[in-house]
């Protein structure tokens, strides 16, 4: 098993399994993807790109190396790869207002309680206080898909040569394929 240097560079992406509304025809979408034990000494390697979709589809073959390379890793062999894809960004935007309002509110409320409950106002705004800073914390947009790919050494392109890889996506706790991302491997 001997070190190889390989590119990736996200090839295109497909989701079928996912209800669009209509108003959703281009759309923005986060694509993790996850370098999982490339060598001994290395457990993962992160990379993420905002991804345009028309309609359920990204083709991003006619892009520049710049907007699809996720690594140039160094690999041993057996490796794999863990890929997620996250709500609509314009989503995740509305969900940080709705947030945001919402602990807007329950400060106000606590505001109120405190006025009306004299000499135990502590006592009586403490859980409003708590739910106010939980509910203005934002986790990060939300992974509509997922799923994994094992590659071995025979999967690997020769030097000059490059292969393109699929990983099936399927919706968090299912086992449904939904979709797909091809990654592209460059020796």
């Amino acid at each position: 098993m001997k070190k190889v240097q390989i590119e990736v560079l996200l090839a295109g992406v497909e989701i079928g399994g996912i209800k669009l509304q209509p108003h959703l025809v281009k759309t923005t979408r986060l694509v993790t993807v996850d370098m999982v034990c490339p060598r001994a000494s290395i457990a993962r390697k992160t990379a993420a790109k905002e991804v345009k979709f028309q309609k359920a589809k990204a083709d991003l073959k006619g892009q520049g190396w710049t907007e699809r390379v996720m690594f140039r890793e160094d690999v041993d062999g057996h490796f794999g790869f863990a890929v997620q894809l996250s709500e609509v960004l314009d989503d995740e935007w509305f969900e940080k207002f709705l947030r945001a309002t919402a602990k807007v509110a329950l400060k106000e409320f606590r505001d109120l309680a405190k006025t009306y409950t004299v000499g135990i106002s502590d006592i009586a705004s403490a859980p409003i206080d708590a739910l106010a800073q939980l509910e203005g914390t934002y986790p990060g947009p939300r992974t509509v898909a997922q799923g994994v790919l094992d590659v071995t050494e025979d999967m690997l392109p020769e030097s000059g040569k490059a292969v393109t890889v699929e990983v099936p996506l399927h919706r968090p706790k299912l086992a449904k394929t939904v979709g797909r991302v091809k990654l592209e491997l460059r020796a």
